[in-house]
């Protein structure tokens, strides 16, 4: 089937982000890449049918031109596409952050986040689609926003696992097809080298600990696909019929004997469950790390005892569909396995080739760093 012939904008981002070197820095002599297939864009119609997050057939307007999205990691994903341009407004959450998104009015939201969704200014605003996640309003934003003939359309930024699909439609929807592949190809090499890398290496095990101390994660969450992508054996991946993920049992972690710790932080001041682009203070590293070693009979654990305890934000872990955050749990846990892997470059490659942002450190650490 033949592509649609790309607007002069498109013809011209495609053509910068190639100078700008968008694939550079990758890890020394990857595996053989896998290259993704993206969907054709549709000849000749005003229209084209995709599969969204959801597995929900979807016809939108093609292309798109104007978009609202819900949930900070779905404008990231499509900045990273090159599509960010048509994006006319966005949610609360993701515009409280004006150094990370001042091209977005705070006072002209679309609602707090995704399942708190204002359909009155939605309306107003007139997009072609409204584009949100799983764990969203989708049900309600399909019956209220229907009969506007505003489209809904899932992309869930935050799910591993559907990374390529989300690429892809992301370039077909926006007619972005060849930054979006140039982006998936860039986080795949790095995924493709992991994988060779890990194959049939004994695991190590890691507690994952979000930023609400003695919530974990567990199979079926959002950071669990993150988990798996870094090879590392979360210790709650089995036996979770007594596990209450969101208050675990400390005396569960005692019992499990986790190698590493990875927990997450993020800044006092940013609303709850998201991330902004400064980070902590280092101090909220330090007394974090210091809380967890005195948690009674943890330094018990072989991660405590070995100070194998790591620390990523809110904001960083969640670059790529959570791709970054892998990235770095799989060197913290198997340092000696991949050499060739620098988690610092990957997260430069994410903040300034894919989102045009100047790399900012402070973001991740390690415990033997702030002792």
């Amino acid at each position: 089937m033949k592509r649609n012939i790309l607007s002069l904008f498109s013809i011209l981002l495609c053509l910068a982000l190639l100078l700008s070197g968008c694939g550079a820095g990758q890890p020394a002599a990857p595996a053989e890449p896998q290259v993704s297939q993206p969907a054709e864009a549709p000849a000749g119609n005003e229209t084209i049918t995709l599969t969204d997050n959801m597995g929900r057939q979807v016809e939108l307007p093609y292309p798109i031109k104007t978009a609202v999205v819900a949930n900070r990691y779905n404008s990231e994903l499509i900045r990273a596409c090159g599509a960010i341009d048509r994006v006319i407004a966005v949610d609360t959450n993701t515009a409280q952050d004006r150094d990370y998104w001042g091209m977005f009015d705070p006072d002209n939201v679309i609602g707090k986040g995704q399942t708190e969704l204002n359909y009155e200014k939605i309306v107003e605003l007139n997009p072609q689609v409204l584009i949100l996640p799983d764990n969203g309003s989708v049900t309600e934003a399909e019956e209220k926003l229907e009969p506007f003939g505003i489209k809904v359309f899932v992309i869930s930024g935050y799910d591993t696992a559907d990374f390529k699909n989300q690429c892809d439609n992301i370039g077909v929807m926006f007619g972005v097809e060849e930054s979006a592949q140039k982006f998936y190809n860039y986080f795949n090499d790095i995924q493709v080298y992991i994988e060779s890398q890990l194959k049939d290496q004994p695991q190590r095990s890691m507690y994952l600990e979000t930023t609400t101390n003695y919530s974990t994660v567990v199979p079926g969450n959002a950071f669990y696909g993150m988990s798996l992508a870094s090879h590392a054996y979360n210790i709650f991946s089995e036996n979770i019929d007594t596990i209450n993920a969101s208050e675990v049992d400390p005396e569960e972690v005692i019992v499990r004997k986790p190698d590493c710790i990875v927990k997450l932080i993020t800044p006092a001041q940013a609303l709850q469950g998201t991330g902004l682009y400064h980070p902590p203070v280092k101090q909220q590293f330090i007394d974090t790390v210091a809380e967890i070693k005195s948690r009674p009979g943890w330094d018990e654990i072989p991660a405590v005892k070995n100070n194998n305890i790591f620390l990523m934000t809110q904001f960083s872990h969640g670059g790529a569909s959570k791709l970054v955050g892998a990235a770095y749990i799989a060197k913290w846990v198997y340092p000696d396995l991949l050499p060739d892997l620098d988690p610092d470059e990957v997260f430069r490659a994410w903040m300034e080739d894919f989102q045009g942002f100047e790399n900012i450190e402070g973001h991740f650490f390690a415990a033997k760093e702030l002792s």
